[in-house]
């Protein structure tokens, strides 16, 4: 039994290892790209990683700043947005985010002041990959001390195999935990960024509607309320209605 689970762990372990060093591969091919000026191309490799699950704040900067050199304005927003869901306050991506608000019709409000809450989760949450690939470590590790525990002959090192393998399995369960967390944060999303050049809010969520106000791409508008195909949103304290399609969730 121990024989098949270690080997299970050290199965995993191979197959995330493995599963990094590619994404490490494509992330430097695509640096290299964006230094030599193939925007298209980093970007493609860049949301590459991002469609494979890959979460971290250097992609998202990366992968923002590929689309502002390819003049994709709001999809360069939407990103950096994305990388301040996960590192509130860094400074690259406040910069980056302020630069392409001077660009905009529709200036946004950018968040300066960073909240506890924040800070903490900046610091514990970080992305779900590093708790996963950190969580593999530990259930290897706590393989590797449940087998020290069963060959050791001396008492006193079967028991600090024994309790150090009950301590690593606990912070184990606490990566877990973690890496829930961190994908909750990331896929909750309380605002969107605006992708048609200009875009019509109403005051009802019907087509025949009334026309409240106009907003342009790349405006960054809270979402209030939403039903199958619209979103109620609002903009410096103005509400209306608008289709779905409009909008991309941060």
């Amino acid at each position: 039994m121990l024989y098949k689970f270690f080997s299970i762990c050290f199965v995993l372990m191979s197959y995330f290892s493995s599963s990094a060093n590619n994404s490490y591969e494509i992330f430097d091919l695509a640096n290299s790209q964006y230094e030599s000026q193939k925007y298209d191309s980093a970007k493609s490799n860049y949301s590459l990683l991002y469609q494979n699950g890959i979460i971290s704040k250097e992609l998202f900067l990366n992968l923002g700043n590929s689309f502002f050199k390819l003049d994709s304005l709001p999809n360069a927003i939407l990103f950096y947005e994305k990388g301040l869901k996960i590192a509130p306050g860094d400074i690259d991506l406040t910069h980056n985010l302020q630069y392409c608000n001077t660009l905009l019709k529709d200036k946004n409000a950018i968040k300066k002041s960073i909240l506890i809450s924040e800070l903490i989760y900046s610091f514990l949450g970080k992305s779900p990959n590093y708790w996963a690939y950190a969580s593999i470590v530990l259930i290897f590790s706590t393989c590797l001390l449940f087998l020290f525990y069963r060959i050791s002959t001396e008492l006193y090192w079967k028991r600090i195999n024994f309790y150090s393998s009950i301590i690593v399995l606990i912070l184990f369960g606490f990566t877990l935990i973690l890496s829930t967390i961190s994908k909750s944060k990331i896929k909750e999303s309380k605002y969107g960024i605006l992708f048609t050049p200009i875009t019509k809010v109403l005051v009802e969520p019907s087509e025949s509607a009334a026309t409240t106000y106009q907003l342009h791409e790349g405006s960054k508008a809270k979402i209030t309320a939403e039903n199958n195909n619209w979103y109620e949103i609002s903009f410096n304290e103005k509400k209306g209605w608008i289709q779905k399609k409009h909008l991309k969730k941060i």
